[in-house]
């Protein structure tokens, strides 16, 4: 594995990590989810999965890409473990199956946004510093 891949992954990961720390720091409340027909949709979840995967994107390259769809799928699948405990699985995917198409699309979205945008706007950093 190239090691701006994995570098990518990294502080993709790291930054997911960031902003669940900082929802549940600043309370459940701001990241209240929308009530869909489909299922609730974390606004602040799907922000930060965006982020994340551009930053990612940034570091990596275009390669990252698939890479994101596959941790995000990872992240989804080990956040089922926790709640399925307690309550039956078809209920948990019943309410979190759009979250986590939306957030795979958007991790795929960020990751190419970065890798497209992500060294422009770190010449641009360059430049001014």
């Amino acid at each position: 594995m190239d090691k701006r891949i994995l570098w990518g992954c990294i502080a993709a990961l790291g930054l997911l990590l960031l902003f669940a720390v900082i929802t549940v720091l600043l309370d459940a409340r701001i990241n209240s989810a929308f009530r869909t027909p489909l299922g609730d949709l974390p606004v602040l979840d799907l922000f930060g999965v965006l982020v994340a995967m551009a930053v990612g994107g940034a570091i990596a390259g275009a390669r990252f890409a698939p890479i994101a769809a596959v941790l995000m799928a990872v992240v989804s699948v080990t956040s089922l473990a926790v709640p399925a405990a307690s309550t039956p699985l078809m209920l948990v995917l019943k309410f979190n199956a759009m979250a986590m198409l939306l957030s795979l699309a958007i991790a795929v979205l960020g990751a190419r946004l970065g890798a497209q945008y992500g060294p422009q706007w770190l010449a641009r950093v360059r430049r001014r510093a």
